[in-house]
């Protein structure tokens, strides 16, 4: 399974795990992780990675996500398809950073983005008859890699 995990996911382990769902999301998390490693599942990457993680004021969590992020496929330009693909997809009513990241998802290949953004997922709901990728929380997710 080709798996794209958006920013909200490779993050979550720096978030407040007194929360039991951020806890629960976090161990989620880390099990795709290693089934990554473990050659289970293999993950992929695109610019939107790069750009929104950019933006990560706290350079360790930037430095963290890079560092496993650069373990994945090389970068590439982001072609027409994936530009014309975000417009589509923030017509539709995503975030333009969602759109962006779904439709490199696509491009890519991927069966599953994992996102923990309830709005990204509730849009995606509603609108899953256009999509090409499947959008899930990463408990769904890890469910799916350990049945």
């Amino acid at each position: 399974m080709t798996i794209y995990l958006d920013m909200c996911c490779l993050k979550r382990p720096f978030d407040d795990q007194t929360q039991p769902r951020i806890a629960l999301e976090t161990a989620a998390v880390l099990a795709i992780l290693q089934a990554v490693a473990d050659g289970r599942a293999k993950a992929v990457r695109s610019l939107a990675h790069q750009l929104e993680n950019s933006r990560n004021p706290d350079l360790r969590r930037a430095g963290a996500v890079n560092g496993w992020l650069s373990t994945l496929n090389p970068l590439e330009l982001t072609p027409r398809s994936v530009a014309k693909r975000a417009g589509q997809l923030a017509a539709a009513g995503f975030e333009p950073m969602d759109g962006y990241h779904l439709a490199w998802a696509e491009y890519l290949g991927a069966e599953v983005l994992a996102t923990t953004d309830d709005g990204f997922l509730s849009q995606f709901s509603r609108s899953g008859d256009i999509m090409k990728t499947r959008v899930l929380n990463p408990v769904a997710l890890a469910g799916e890699l350990v049945a």
